[in-house]
């Protein structure tokens, strides 16, 4: 499993996951390698957007957040999926699997961490560039009751 995060100045992170994830495994993910990374990058309050994932939302994680500088970012259940990892996500899988198919594990996350140097270094504009559409993006789906159709 591979996790992932945005930061505003348009750069990403990810982090390979082994086994079945846990609340106790995510917060031990979010503590070890989110925190570092955020306050290395933020001087402000943190904004973690999530989905309703069962160990995002667990007591146990919930429980970590408010004893750190973050504002989870309630994500209402069967809301339009407008959350700005997505977008990365389709830019790592494109890179990845742009030539030759990983043929082993090995392949595969150097491939991973190919393309998130790609992102970094090449595409950061267009990371940076979510940020900025986040907002107008939040409004329609507000203005159209979630209803991305009809906005």
């Amino acid at each position: 499993m591979v996790w992932g995060m945005l930061m505003p100045n348009g750069l990403i992170a990810v982090k390979l996951l082994e086994g079945k994830q846990n609340a106790a495994k995510y917060v031990a993910t979010i503590k070890l390698f989110c925190v570092p990374i955020m306050n290395l990058n933020i001087q402000t309050k943190i904004y973690l957007v999530q989905d309703n994932c069962s160990i995002h939302v667990a007591k146990q994680s919930q429980e970590f957040f408010k004893t750190q500088n973050f504002e989870v970012i309630e994500w209402p259940s069967r809301s339009p999926d407008i959350n700005l990892m997505e977008n990365i996500w389709k830019m790592l899988s494109d890179i990845v699997y742009s030539d030759n198919q990983p043929k082993n594990t090995k392949e595969l996350k150097e491939k991973i961490f190919e393309a998130v140097d790609v992102i970094n270094t090449e595409n950061r504009d267009i990371s940076r560039n979510l940020y900025y559409t986040f907002r107008e993006r939040l409004t329609k789906v507000l203005v159209a009751k979630g209803d991305l159709c009809n906005s």
